[in-house]
């Protein structure tokens, strides 16, 4: 139609730039040259049963590391015996990193409890260290 409008005759008040033409007939679907733009809509990703199932069976790496974290800084605050389980917490918190990328809290805070496990055990080293230090040059 040559930028005529719905129900005028081509040059009779058209612009260059207008773009409308005569509607085509509904098939069910747009034609793909009608589309001038992406969709808009967000359509947000459905898992399967599968998958789900999958999600699951994965969580129990970042749990185990948050009771291995937690039970490893409560024991190192009160002797180095905790330094085990905090190093058990930061290797399956990292573990957990790699597998579980919807855990990212659990495996998180247990890799901080793990971390401040060891750092308590490494306080509890130099106070045990110091201390025989000083009953041997004694």
């Amino acid at each position: 139609m040559n930028g005529a409008r719905h129900g005028q005759q081509p040059g009779a008040g058209a612009s260059v730039g207008d773009f409308t033409r005569e509607p085509a007939a509904i098939t069910g679907q747009l034609d793909y040259e009608s589309t001038f733009t992406a969709p808009t809509e967000w359509v947000p990703y459905v898992y399967t049963d599968a998958e789900l199932q999958t999600i699951e069976s994965r969580r129990g790496v970042s749990v185990a590391a948050l009771v291995c974290g937690s039970a490893g800084l409560v024991i190192a605050i009160f002797g180095v015996w905790g330094a085990p389980l905090s190093f058990l917490a930061i290797v399956l918190a990292l573990w957990a990193r790699s597998t579980e990328r919807l855990a990212t809290p659990r495996w998180g805070y247990s890799l901080a409890l793990g971390l401040t496990g060891l750092v308590f055990v490494g306080i509890w080293i130099a106070i045990i260290s110091a201390a025989m230090d000083s009953l041997t040059s004694a």
